[in-house]
């Protein structure tokens, strides 16, 4: 009787120890290697779902981004510097380039009038242009009854409804005639006769600047390229 719940207890503590031993058993990864079961195991985080997946970036884009404006108004201020300059002329007369300068000038260009001296052919006697040409020849009118016949009415020109009263190839004989004219209350002028004179339009105007045709579209004698200074 006695041996009977010996083996009893013993079957019973036997099958104790395997139920213990199966549920404390260590858990297997799968690559067959044993794992505690106390440490809590890795998971993906893009399989968790915790964080949302990073777009990937390009090292050096936003940099790259940033300096692209500064290098394309670099090239477009580059651009807008350069400029064309050239020099219309000769023109006979003053006002010819004045009327020529303005057409450039409408065009974005920047002009300077540059008369270049001819050669010295002596003085004119003149009186200063008048208001008109009817008090130009009445000014004659009365010169000529003062005894000064030689004289002639300009009609064109700067000078216009002035009146030439002779030239003089001796600065001396010029004085002389003047004075005289003075005498009879006449405010003659004397000017050296520089009719050699010819007047220059040196223009610097924006890139892209034809210089022939705009030699043509202000009748200009001729044009030669110059440095812009």
């Amino acid at each position: 009787m006695f041996a009977r719940m010996l083996l009893v207890w013993l079957v019973v503590m036997n099958l104790g120890v395997l139920a213990w031993w199966a549920l404390h058993r260590p858990l297997l990864a799968e690559s067959g290697a044993q794992v505690d079961p106390s440490i809590p195991r890795l998971e993906l985080l893009q399989a968790s779902g915790d964080i949302a997946r990073a777009q990937p970036q390009v090292p050096g884009q936003a940099q790259l981004q940033a300096l692209q404006p500064q290098v394309d108004v670099t090239a477009s201020t580059a651009q807008g510097e350069s400029s064309v300059c050239a020099s219309f002329g000769p023109f006979a007369e003053a006002s010819q380039a004045n009327a020529a300068a303005a057409s450039l000038r409408g065009i974005g260009a920047k002009v300077k009038l540059r008369q270049a001296p001819g050669s010295h052919r002596g003085y004119n006697v003149q009186l200063p242009p008048l208001a008109s040409a009817a008090e130009a020849n009445a000014m004659a009118a009365r010169l000529r009854a003062a005894g000064f016949n030689d004289l002639v009415v300009i009609k064109q020109g700067e000078q216009q409804n002035g009146i030439a009263l002779g030239r003089f190839g001796s600065e001396e004989n010029a004085r002389r005639h003047q004075t005289a004219l003075r005498a009879k209350g006449f405010r003659a002028q004397l000017l050296p006769n520089t009719s050699g004179s010819r007047f220059w339009l040196d223009a610097e105007a924006p890139a892209g600047f034809n210089a022939a045709a705009q030699r043509r579209a202000i009748n200009a004698p001729g044009v030669q390229n110059i440095r812009c200074s």
